[in-house]
């Protein structure tokens, strides 16, 4: 990698990865909380929804949490067995959106896995580390939620950004935006660096992958160049990308 990129990368990297970039992320809603499994909770759903316009993730990630209440994993586990609080308001013969592509039966049916898979092992993080290891950690959670929508099956070449940014944020330890809390069962070195178009693009204009396509592909490459530049630590690197389109975007703004 060119030094020049790489020394970019972590001056971004340092300037992002601060506090300071908390309140307007979709992590803001996790770290309303102190116990683990509220936290694991919290960031597990919105995790899944977040794709779209950040302002409309951080409005729908509102309503979900003020339907939680102060326990995510409370209202997870002693809500009524339909989760009747979870109904939009569609007429007759129209589609009960929740958000975007998914309805509110979809948003059910997510909540009663989870409750499934407290019930069984106790924590998210136990039924993750029950999967054998041997695939990337980003396979091996999916094999927790089958036939969920919004979680692509373990078969497909999708980057499966979601996911990657809720192991981002339950796998990274240095204790800034990240929780760390997967310490256990979760090397922060196996991460695989959240990938949407947007990042991709990014990745390709600074040469740390050819792949034009956002795939699985794709996002172990762009981990991989980001390992040369953060051992051990290569999602760190997804904060120097975020860094990088935040200084494209105010460069693009003073030339206008």
């Amino acid at each position: 990698m060119d030094k020049a990129v790489a020394e970019r990368l972590r001056v971004w990297a340092a300037q992002y990865n601060t506090p300071a970039f908390i309140p307007d992320d979709p992590v803001s809603f996790p770290h309303r909380f102190n116990d683990r499994l509220d936290i694991e909770v919290s960031a597990f759903l919105t995790a899944w929804i977040a794709y779209g316009r950040r302002e409309h993730i951080l409005a729908k990630a509102g309503l979900l949490h003020d339907w939680m209440g102060e326990s995510p994993y409370a209202f997870i586990m002693e809500a009524d067995d339909e989760f009747a609080v979870l109904r939009g308001e569609a007429s007759e013969g129209r589609r009960d959106t929740f958000y975007r592509f998914y309805t509110f039966a979809d948003l059910r049916r997510l909540c009663r896995r989870l409750r499934e898979i407290y019930r069984r092992y106790g924590s998210l993080e136990a039924a993750f580390a029950s999967i054998p290891a041997g695939e990337c950690p980003t396979r091996r959670l999916r094999r927790l939620f089958p036939d969920i929508v919004g979680i692509p099956s373990v078969t497909s070449g999708c980057a499966c950004k979601r996911l990657a940014m809720f192991l981002r944020w339950m796998g990274r330890r240095d204790g800034i935006v990240d929780f760390g809390l997967w310490h256990e069962s979760l090397d922060p070195d196996e991460l695989l660096v959240p990938l949407d178009t947007h990042v991709r693009q990014v990745a390709l204009e600074l040469g740390l992958t050819r792949r034009k396509e956002t795939s699985w592909r794709a996002a172990a490459e762009i981990t991989d160049a980001l390992r040369e530049v953060f051992p051990g630590d290569p999602c760190l690197g997804d904060f120097a990308l975020f860094g990088y389109d935040m200084d494209k975007t105010r460069k693009q703004e003073k030339e206008r």
